[in-house]
């Protein structure tokens, strides 16, 4: 059973905690992270949700997660790269961007790191496979309805981070 700390629409904890699955209530706020991984190629690391995943099944989307009681986000970051990916985060990782949703905080990180898949040791419960996509593959999967819904609220930051950066 994990637990979740309670935060104020200012991001400040409220000293309460819920069980992970529990429903929050109005004004009050969960801390997730995203992460937005790219290799030396430029290429951007998607995974595709197992089908057996009550939300969004066999869709496509990016690494991420809750953050627990008394974690914070980059320890979160540290914690779903190793859980989904199965090796350790040993790149560069940075905080793009902070944006909140209706019930959640999402801290977006970009991280670069060179792997390759089939090193990775997914989680088959969660994740059904993964691979290195150029950005217009990704325009065009995202068009095509491939990607779960929920990543525009940070595909948009990351981008724009991205494109400033290489720019």
């Amino acid at each position: 059973m994990e637990l979740i700390d309670l935060y104020d629409e200012n991001r400040k904890p409220i000293g309460k905690t819920i069980k992970r699955g529990e429903p929050i209530d109005v004004g009050e706020y969960k801390l997730s992270v995203d992460m937005w991984i790219t290799n030396s190629k430029g290429e951007i690391y998607i995974q595709k949700r197992a089908g057996v995943r009550k939300l969004f099944p066999n869709k496509w989307e990016n690494p991420g997660g809750g953050v627990v009681a008394g974690d914070d986000s980059i320890k979160t970051l540290k914690k779903e790269f190793e859980e989904e990916l199965g090796i350790k985060l040993t790149g560069e990782s940075k905080l793009i961007n902070s944006i909140k949703r209706q019930k959640d905080f999402v801290d977006i990180y970009h991280v670069v790191q060179d792997f390759k898949i089939d090193e990775l040791n997914l989680q088959k419960e969660e994740v059904e496979c993964a691979k290195w996509a150029t950005l217009d593959e990704m325009m065009k999967m995202i068009e095509n309805g491939d990607f779960c819904t929920t990543i525009q609220d940070s595909f948009i930051p990351f981008c724009d981070y991205y494109f400033e950066k290489n720019n």
